[in-house]
């Protein structure tokens, strides 16, 4: 783990090649590779989901197969009123482990991966491949501020004390598109 810029996301897939569904992933920031097998690669910095939950168990499914993205299931309850919005994650048990709300704030503004280029490195679950997924995005998006983070370590530790960042983005319309991955 090198650090940098990472990302805690929600995201309400109102369609997708796997119809609709809900995400809660987590990418700590930049990770060095350094297997010796693949020097083309070795002492590159790449990001990687290190949790995720979706709502739809054909998401998991294609996300191990086409991506190497390790994803859980989890039951999701997200509620949109005007600016403000409420989200619950719960596991397969009906335990609640992450509860937030937040509120979208001032006027919209573009966004795009061409201004800040993302390389997903996952670790297929053979541990026999690396998927290398460069992903596109764009859309809109508005500052939101965290008003409330409530979350269970034993679900969702790596960011448990969210308390320092009460700043987010929430994004609308937000396209992104998932290339086939480099896999070596």
């Amino acid at each position: 783990f090198r650090g940098g810029l990472g990302a805690c996301m929600f995201v309400n897939y109102q369609t997708s090649n796997v119809g609709p569904y809900f995400e809660l992933l987590f990418i700590p920031g930049d990770f060095e590779f350094k297997n010796p097998k693949f020097p083309k690669h070795r002492g590159k910095l790449y990001k990687k989901i290190t949790k995720i939950y979706v709502s739809s168990a054909i998401s998991i499914q294609e996300g191990r197969l086409n991506w190497a993205i390790p994803k859980e299931f989890a039951n999701f309850q997200w509620i949109k009123e005007n600016n403000k919005t409420k989200i619950s994650v719960t596991s397969e048990e009906n335990h609640m482990f992450l509860e937030t709300e937040f509120t979208s704030r001032f006027i919209s503004f573009p966004v795009s991966t061409k201004l800040y280029p993302v390389s997903l490195l996952q670790r297929s679950d053979d541990n026999n491949r690396f998927m290398n997924t460069k992903f596109n995005g764009n859309g809109m998006a508005r500052y939101a501020s965290i008003d409330k983070w409530i979350s269970d370590e034993k679900f969702f530790a790596e960011i448990n004390d969210i308390s320092n960042f009460k700043l987010g983005l929430s994004m609308k319309e937000f396209n992104i598109v998932f290339p086939i991955p480099e896999i070596f």
